[in-house]
């Protein structure tokens, strides 16, 4: 009997570990998914709240203006590509980056806005951007 009564202890314990584990996995694991993703609850100086799609850091953009709606952008060239841009338009730009043709260097969060215009070429993606730091370059 004693037997029976350690065994089936054992087995308890061994259930209650692996259910243990993964909770903790589940837990651990919760919101990860290989990208950092911007918590839309977080301030936003955006319109509208959103979930980041991409981060950029340390990303190399040129300051522009997009005359049709009347918006500064950042074009931003892809890495390891030829042609390929993502044209940025920030929540909020300072003043003292509102120089068409200013080369910047930025961090930020990419996120889609179904309201800004389509892609005028091929290769182009168009996002709204929330800048963390952005400074010129030298």
């Amino acid at each position: 009997m004693q037997l029976i009564t350690k065994i089936m202890k054992t087995k308890k314990l061994k259930l209650f570990t692996i259910s243990l584990l993964q909770l903790c996995l589940v837990v651990l694991g919760a919101g990860c998914n290989g990208e950092d993703v911007k918590d839309t609850t977080e301030i936003n100086p955006c319109p509208k709240t959103y979930e980041s799609i991409k981060s950029l850091k340390n990303v190399i953009g040129i300051i522009g203006f997009d005359k049709i709606n009347k918006e500064f952008i950042i074009n931003i060239h892809k890495e390891g590509t030829i042609d390929e841009i993502i044209t940025a338009y920030p929540c909020e730009l300072s003043n003292e980056f509102k120089k068409i043709g200013l080369e910047v260097i930025l961090d930020g969060y990419l996120f889609v806005d179904e309201d800004l215009p389509k892609p005028t070429f091929g290769g182009q993606e168009m996002f709204r951007i929330d800048i963390t730091t952005i400074s010129i370059t030298n």
